[in-house]
């Protein structure tokens, strides 16, 4: 019996030792920097609202067909493009920079859509998402409620299907009476 109170005792302090000595978290947050489009598809003439994203200070370039947009030392960048009139499908890239200052001990920005240089003691980061613009003749109206209704009325199927469900429910509670007073 001591040996086992002892082997528990012993497992106990092994682990709050294991507790106080864990190293602390980390001291600085990692960067996070995203490029954001709403929407990337859109017709000529039609807007769409690029935000950038930070938190940390950035110098912000903003690119999209040419119409270069800056904002320094912002954690946060909301612009708005006007798409051109184009004759044919048209994909154009909007490009996005964040030059910042990484803090000490900080981990920098990587994933697979950033990429990171270092310039000094400034980071750079990058991103780039592709804007369709479609040609403004492609674009469908949506039907309009002058449309027949094809579909025939439902109501009526709703109310027959719930009535038979009923009408089976109580053929099978009185077979079942029957079935168990005989």
């Amino acid at each position: 019996m001591k040996k086992v109170l002892s082997l528990g005792v012993a497992a106990l302090v092994g682990l709050l030792a294991v507790i106080g000595l864990a190293p602390a978290a980390q001291a600085y947050p990692e960067v996070i920097i995203d490029l954001t489009a709403q929407p990337t598809v859109l017709y000529g003439g039609q807007t769409f609202t690029a935000t950038a994203t930070a938190n940390v200070s950035c110098d912000w370039t903003l690119e999209w067909n040419g119409d270069s947009r800056d904002k320094n030392a912002s954690q946060k960048f909301v612009t708005v493009y006007t798409a051109p009139d184009v004759t044919k499908i048209t994909k154009i890239p909007l490009h996005g920079t964040c030059v910042y200052e990484l803090p000490d001990g900080a981990t920098p920005v990587t994933s697979k859509v950033s990429t990171k240089a270092a310039a000094g003691p400034l980071t750079t980061w990058k991103r780039t998402i592709m804007i369709t613009v479609l040609p403004r003749g492609s674009a469908v109206t949506p039907p309009g409620d002058d449309l027949p209704n094809t579909g025939g009325p439902d109501l009526w199927i709703l109310l027959a299907g719930l009535g038979l469900v009923g009408l089976g429910t109580a053929v099978t509670l009185r077979s079942r009476r029957k079935v168990q007073t005989a």
